[in-house]
């Protein structure tokens, strides 16, 4: 049906448009309703037996964990950060030895993916109740670091990533490193032990 010039849009929207519609929809049902075949009106659904109740944790609930002791947290601790560790070692090593923007930049890119992994492995660790408030800061100074290593990994220029490494290094987590290692009988950081 087509709209007469003098009509306007919504009058023939509201009545020629919606009749069309509307007895198409009721000719379709008409035509289904007519054919001839049984219609099978019940409804089959299957129904499991009844099983017992169980709780199922939400993604963001973590179960109750019993805490580390502290010679397990040593080891852990040691553990968890050795990776980026030796991550950063290689990375200054690299600049402190000439080497290109390529290799800067894949360097600092392992930097920036131990530096997640460690991140992630400090806060899915049960630490003693006294750790976990310098483990708290060191996370969040790694956290406020993040975006520096993946900075330097795209650097474009030599000077641009070694800007972006200092800028890094400023959340070196320093006072909650040596306040865990401490608290963990370890002795203090060396860069030696990653070379």
């Amino acid at each position: 049906m087509n709209r007469p010039l003098d009509m306007p849009v919504t009058e023939w929207i509201n009545g020629g448009l919606v009749r069309i519609i509307a007895g198409t929809l009721v000719l379709a049902t008409t035509i289904a309703g007519c054919s001839g075949e049984p219609v099978d009106t019940t409804q089959h659904v299957a129904v499991a037996p009844p099983s017992p109740t169980t709780a199922t944790p939400s993604p963001r609930a973590t179960p109750s964990r019993t805490p580390l002791t502290n010679d397990q947290a040593a080891r852990r601790y040691r553990g968890i950060v050795r990776p980026y560790n030796i991550a950063l070692e290689r990375l200054e090593q690299a600049i402190n030895g000439g080497q290109s923007v390529t290799v800067l930049r894949r360097r600092a890119a392992q930097v920036a993916t131990t530096n997640q992994t460690q991140v992630r492995q400090l806060t899915d660790t049960a630490w003693p109740r006294a750790l976990r408030g310098p483990m708290g800061r060191l996370k969040a100074e790694s956290l406020k670091a993040q975006r520096h290593w993946l900075g330097a990994a795209r650097a474009r220029t030599r000077d641009a990533l070694v800007q972006e490494v200092l800028n890094a290094i400023r959340y070196d987590g320093k006072p909650a490193v040596g306040k865990i290692r401490t608290l963990l009988h370890l002795e203090q950081y060396d860069e030696d032990d990653y070379s």
